[in-house]
């Protein structure tokens, strides 16, 4: 929606148009990354009630408010105070700057030259309303800027229909013990509008057996792609994995899952036994499809693994995995399913004849991170029960990791390896997070906003 004060319109007759013309362009911006519900100028408290009664009937996940001109408050509230999404104010104009010779009149100006003045007024009352609201400035001659931002505000608004919408499974139960990863699911439903399903390993097994050889076939090409370098591995074994990817891939059509969060404990033999040999490989393929699949069944972290992937491309779970004081390095990894998207040289798949403190034998994925800038992200409970976000950002440096079949990297943090763990810990994230590629702290703040997440920086 755009606003403006509809006073303007008779005493400036020009000036509507330039206006229509510079929010046309702008929807039409929006409108390459999401479906668009256009509710229009909204130039007083009617117009900003119908507005927003558009804007509810279409069951938005975040309203683009055009600051096109000067406008009051009174045309921005009715309509998004019954609403209970986002808000992101764009201080868009329509060129770079002014041509302050061709600028004849007051009403030029109004049209192509004051957006900025009402944002204070609108980020004002939307504190005082209690609203999650960000801003965005730029302008519409090209703005290279302005075109990432408003990319990534559809991808977190998507990323929260998803969590909305689609299901976590819970594949067995969380690590016995690891009592950091306990969660509450009613109140995952009210913070987040997810819906915990409950899945055993034998409606696996049972998808398992109903895979077809063309979705068997699919599945092996895909693990094929995947993991090129695993070219010791014989073809019935790439079958069975293939089986256990495709038996996968129909449980989360089935039950429409974002994520999978995992956990055996007990026997291992028979079906089971197939599937678990084949399941690390098989979560990574998922992985790289946006489905997030944590293993140990943390699902707190199954949130941090969709964040982080929906605004940096990668999200692999990780943990502080060791330390090296000659090189002040943290080594940071962690064992079972990875992200593919953070592997530099061809990921590699490795027997192993234990999971370690599980049950069970199978494959270990190993992948490749590259040196550069990394963000480290964990959702957390705190001690009033209300989820967090902590983050830091650092940077991957050569030098040799463990070649144990699990996925790490030496990462360097500002502060050095001591503070950098005395802060981070202070914090209370859980064991668990997650390592992506790039410095995407900034990004985040767009996820705590839209999730009514609290961000904690390390570092700051």
């Amino acid at each position: 929606m755009a606003v403006g004060l509809g006073s303007y319109w008779p005493q400036f007759p020009r000036m509507r148009g330039v206006i229509d013309a510079a929010h046309a362009r702008l929807e039409a911006l929006i409108g390459q990354h999401a479906e668009l519900v256009s509710a229009g100028m909204a130039d007083d408290a009617e117009s900003s009630r119908a507005a927003g009664r558009m804007l509810a009937a279409g069951d938005v996940d975040v309203v683009f408010v055009h600051l096109a001109t000067y406008a009051n408050s009174e045309t921005l509230l009715p309509a998004i105070r019954a609403l209970d999404v986002p808000i992101v104010l764009l201080n868009v104009q329509p060129g770079r700057a002014l041509d302050m010779e061709r600028t004849r009149d007051i009403g030029d100006w109004l049209a192509a030259g004051v957006t900025p003045a009402a944002l204070p007024e609108m980020t004002n009352v939307l504190l005082r309303l209690g609203k999650r609201f960000d801003s965005i400035t730029g302008h519409l001659d090209d703005d290279a800027e302005l075109s990432e931002e408003l990319a990534l505000w559809c991808k977190i608004a998507g990323l929260g229909r998803r969590l909305r919408t689609q299901s976590l499974g819970l594949l067995g139960r969380p690590f016995a013990g690891m009592m950091d990863l306990n969660v509450d699911e009613t109140h995952l439903m009210a913070h987040f509008g997810t819906f915990v399903r409950h899945l055993d390993w034998d409606d696996a097994v049972a998808e398992m057996k109903a895979v077809t050889s063309d979705e068997r076939d699919a599945a092996v090409a895909e693990l094929r792609q995947t993991f090129p370098a695993s070219t010791s591995l014989a073809a019935a074994e790439f079958e069975t994995a293939g089986t256990v990817l495709a038996a996968l891939h129909r449980v989360v059509a089935r039950y429409n899952l974002s994520a999978i969060a995992s956990h055996y404990e007990g026997a291992s033999g028979g079906e089971r036994a197939v599937l678990l040999s084949a399941l690390n490989p098989a979560l990574s393929v998922l992985n790289a499809r946006g489905i997030a699949c944590p293993v140990e069944a943390d699902m707190k972290v199954a949130f941090a693994m969709l964040a982080l992937k929906t605004v940096g491309g990668s999200a692999t779970l990780a943990e502080l995995y060791s330390m090296d004081f000659n090189d002040d390095v943290i080594i940071i990894g962690h064992s079972g399913a990875g992200d593919p998207a953070i592997s530099d040289a061809p990921p590699r798949l490795a027997m192993s004849e234990v999971f370690h403190g599980k049950s069970g034998k199978g494959y270990l994925t190993q992948f490749y991170p590259r040196a550069g800038d990394v963000t480290l992200l964990s959702v957390m409970q705190d001690a009033s029960g209300g989820y967090r976000m902590v983050a830091a950002e650092g940077e991957i440096v050569p030098g040799p990791t463990l070649q144990l079949g699990d996925t790490n990297a030496r990462v360097r943090f500002p502060q050095g390896l001591r503070r950098f763990i005395r802060e981070w810990s202070a914090r209370g994230p859980t064991h668990h997070g997650v390592m992506g590629y790039g410095r995407q702290i900034d990004r985040l703040s767009r996820v705590a906003i839209a999730l009514k997440l609290p961000l904690d920086v390390v570092g700051s």
